[in-house]
């Protein structure tokens, strides 16, 4: 899940108000500066700040909610920690790499349920040195593998820290903060040696998926490392080997995640029941990407 927390990119929506009293009033609502519930997404332009934050809005008619953009999973959890939001969205490593170094503090966030499954996608120079994952391990070329990972805050970023901690040998692998299409164009010209992200394996035509695609220079390696595969203390899986579908209908194995929404501990008790009780009855209604 993937910045910035600037109001500008904040959509504000008071659910119900313009059939029920008027249009008038409805533009009140919408520009009042009283209490409101807050729901940190992720990236704009992105699928959970622009589709699944404002589809899960739609659906909470008696609350004032506010869809906070942000770089995704890391601010999200930090955002609910520091009451500057309700509920957000994260993934359930990024949440297990935080629980692992502090207990006291993510302890304290409550898990509303899960959303959806997101799984990690590792692109690279077809015919480059780095041909399989193992690869990622060992120096490339006699210096230190070189991966982008999009900005700290975001899931990929968490998910590779979390990584690190599971896998020690990963640790020498030199970190990039760069994401995106960038990443990606900068790894065809011999930047990096992988480019990683997350995404809902439900949406193979994600940008960077149809960017690997259109680009003959590049591809997508297979994650089969059991290493990676972990479970929380109470049996949660955080990680599990999966097959799944790529542009052009071809198979790539890798490594998933769950999806979960999370409240803060100073979120409204009613408000939080009120999203409890759409993930559970409209989660397929949430996750439309029209």
């Amino acid at each position: 899940m993937t910045h910035g927390t600037g109001v500008g990119n904040d959509i504000k929506v008071c659910s119900g108000v313009a059939r029920a009293t008027g249009l008038a009033l409805a533009l009140l609502c919408a520009t009042s500066s009283g209490a409101d519930e807050v729901i940190a997404s992720g990236e704009s332009d992105r699928t959970y700040h622009d589709h699944y934050a404002e589809n899960l809005i739609g659906e909470l008619k008696t609350f004032y909610v506010r869809n906070l953009a942000t770089t995704g999973s890391g601010e999200n959890l930090e955002l609910l920690i520091e009451g500057r939001a309700d509920v957000g969205f994260a993934q359930a490593d990024v949440f297990a790499a935080r629980l692992k170094t502090d207990r006291a503090r993510y302890g304290r966030l409550t898990v509303v349920g899960r959303l959806t499954d997101e799984c990690v996608y590792l692109a690279h120079r077809a015919g480059g040195s780095i041909r399989d994952f193992a690869a990622l391990r060992a120096p490339v070329d006699e210096r230190k593998p070189r991966i982008a990972v999009g900005p700290e805050g975001g899931g990929m970023h968490g998910t590779w820290r979390f990584w690190t901690s599971l896998d020690p040998k990963l640790a020498d692998v030199e970190v990039s903060n760069t994401g995106g299409a960038l990443a990606l164009n900068q790894l065809s010209l011999g930047a990096f040696d992988a480019v990683g992200w997350v995404t809902d394996p439900s949406n193979p035509e994600h940008v960077l998926m149809r960017a690997v695609q259109a680009n003959d220079d590049l591809a997508l390696l297979p994650i089969e490392v059991a290493a990676l595969e972990h479970r929380l203390e109470d049996g949660t899986v955080i990680y599990e080997r999966r097959s799944v579908e790529t542009p052009g209908k071809a198979t790539l194995r890798t490594i998933c995640t769950s999806v979960m929404i999370f409240a803060g501990p100073d979120a409204d008790p009613r408000f939080v029941e009120a999203v409890s009780r759409v993930l559970s009855l409209k989660r397929d209604e949430i996750l439309e990407l029209e």
